[in-house]
This record gives structure tokens, sequence and C-alpha cells, in this order.
């Protein structure tokens, strides 16, 4: 996998983490709200190797809060894990350079 694929995959994957923040802070956000659908985003790769997130409605009328938070807890670790790629792909890259020079 060519080194600017990486970046952009783990970008990809940054972006579609943090949506998937959003709709579940917005499913905790609403729990004690009438009438609320929580919502449930799904995390797919597409051909190029970028990840893309699908938000679909759940049939559930209540927020399953032990299960929002545990979707919390993997969604911030998915976003870390992804800096983290990022930053061993700039000190590649670093590493790179230095031996060239």
């Amino acid at each position: 996998m060519p080194i600017g694929s990486i970046s952009s995959s783990a970008l990809s994957a940054i972006a579609a983490y943090g949506t998937g923040l959003n709709v579940t802070a917005n499913n905790l956000a609403n729990v004690n709200s009438k009438d609320f659908r929580p919502s449930t985003p799904m995390m797919n790769e597409d051909g190029n190797g970028a990840v893309k997130v699908t938000i679909s409605k759940s049939q559930d009328t209540e927020v399953d809060i032990a299960k929002e938070m545990v979707d919390m807890m993997i969604e911030a670790s998915a976003i870390k894990a992804n800096i983290k790629t990022l930053q061993t792909e700039d000190q590649v890259i670093k590493n790179l350079i230095d031996i060239k020079v």
C-alpha cells in the first residue's frame, strides 16, 4: 500500500469514527426525549481502502446507555489508533528523508 493511501485511509477512518462519536453523543443527549429513536453508525470500507460511515435509525425506541458508552469507547479508541498510524507514517517518512540526506 503506497504511503499516501495509508494516510488517506487513516484520515477517512478518523472522520468516520468522529461521525460515529457524534451519533453516539446525540443518542445519549436524547436519552429522555419522547419518541426519540436512536441512530446506529455502520463503518464500511470502500474499494480504495477508505472508511465510510452509514447511519441508520434503530427500530428501538429506547437508548441503551450501556451500549452507547461501549460504542463511544470503541470509536474513541479507533480514532486514537488511526492518529497513531498517521504519526508512524510521519516518522517513517522522516527516517527515509534522513537516510536519503
